[in-house]
């Protein structure tokens, strides 16, 4: 992680203000992000069209502010995102595409580029509301307990309009993160209370426009969504993905379609064919793609974490390789790209704990037990 910079460097910025507040509610902490002030309320296009991404992603300047500061830059169209570094490359801070030096932590970007390998911190938690319906209003927003508690400030993005409302609220934390798979999983819990927000939002190094400096609207609401309560919504997500796991309709796989030669083998290949299935056939704009992945994931890293398993078998689930191929069969891929699909799985693999045996399981199906390296039916007394 790069030292940080003298104050001279990393601006403390002060607001000329033009923000609608309601009430603050606790001290504003001091925290540091990342500003953009290039095209501001303008934005870009789609690459390769688009040509101008390169200059953007490196005009990214990390300051300190306090969140009525950072509203005050959003107001004036400023975008924002976390704090970058760099990567552990041979040339590191600066352009290289030498290929000797193509290394899996070279990327090949200076110093303070935005991308998900420079990722350093951020204490801040931003969700997009583009329904273009009442959803996406203040007034409903603030009515859900989660913003009226927690929730920090909200502003029209730069495609609102009156007719089609569209909307971001900010959540700023009492600590920053500095582990990004932590701040990803902290990112999907809030956005579990929320589920009509945009689900894609998810990745360390996202980037969030300003407001339009003429026709955008404002609230601040000066709440601070501490650790504590991440940690709460954290777990309680993962709770909540645990159990629609046992409330799904699994399709049903014909024994002849199982493969392996013993009962574990064969209880594993079942779980994972089921997994597959499913996922493929999750629709897009349900959501059910997006959490699809996670529960699957968590489902089939869960049985690779349970020791009741043969090593052998459990060391032959290889989850990201069986469920890619279903999520671009969804359109998952397609859509947001397989490093968005491949980082929602690691993150249902992180949710996972080992599943209980099914003998431990009551259910009304003759009970299993392992004995002599196989499955078979428990005798009961």
């Amino acid at each position: 992680m790069r030292p940080r910079e003298p104050m001279s460097q990393r601006m403390l910025i002060r607001p000329s203000i033009r923000v609608c507040a309601m009430v603050a509610v606790e001290a504003s902490p001091q925290l540091n992000i990342s500003i953009n002030r290039t095209w501001p309320a303008e934005k870009l296009g789609l690459p390769p069209a688009e040509r101008r991404w390169g200059k953007y992603n490196g005009s990214f300047l990390a300051e300190e502010h306090t969140p009525i500061s950072l509203l005050d830059q959003i107001t004036q169209g400023y975008s924002f995102t976390a704090v970058l570094g760099g990567c552990q490359g041979t040339c590191c801070g600066a352009w290289c595409t030498k290929p000797d030096h193509k290394v899996p932590d070279h990327c090949g970007r200076p110093g303070g580029y935005r991308s998900n390998q420079h990722f350093e911190s951020a204490q801040f938690i931003a969700l997009d509301f583009d329904t273009g319906d009442e959803r996406s209003t203040f007034s409903y927003l603030v009515d859900q307990p989660l913003v009226a508690q927690f929730g920090t400030f909200l502003y029209t993005t730069l495609s609102h309009t009156s007719e089609i409302p569209k909307a971001r609220v900010v959540f700023i934390t009492g600590t920053a993160f500095t582990q990004p798979d932590n701040y990803r999983r902290a990112k999907r819990a809030v956005m579990a209370r929320l589920p009509w927000g945009d689900a894609s939002v998810h990745d360390p190094s996202r980037m969030f426009y300003g407001s339009h400096p003429r026709q955008g609207q404002n609230r601040f609401l000066g709440n601070v969504l501490h650790l504590s309560m991440v940690d709460q919504l954290v777990e309680q997500h993962r709770s909540e993905l645990e159990a629609e796991q046992s409330r799904r309709e699994l399709p049903r796989i014909p024994g002849n379609k199982v493969m392996g030669a013993t009962p574990a083998e064969r209880y594993v290949n079942t779980a994972i064919q089921q997994e597959a299935a499913w996922v493929s056939s999750r629709i897009e704009g349900t959501g059910e793609r997006h959490k699809g992945l996670l529960i699957s994931a968590m489902k089939l890293a869960s049985l690779s974490l349970s020791e009741w398993l043969p090593p052998e078998v459990r060391g032959g689930i290889d989850v990201h390789a069986l469920l890619l191929s279903a999520a671009h069969a969804n359109g998952y891929v397609s859509k947001y790209g397989e490093a968005a699909a491949r980082q929602t799985i690691s993150d249902g693999i992180a949710y996972a704990r080992p599943r209980l045996s099914p003998e431990s399981q009551s259910s009304s199906k003759p009970r299993l037990r392992w004995s002599g390296g196989q499955w078979v039916k428990a005798v009961r007394a």
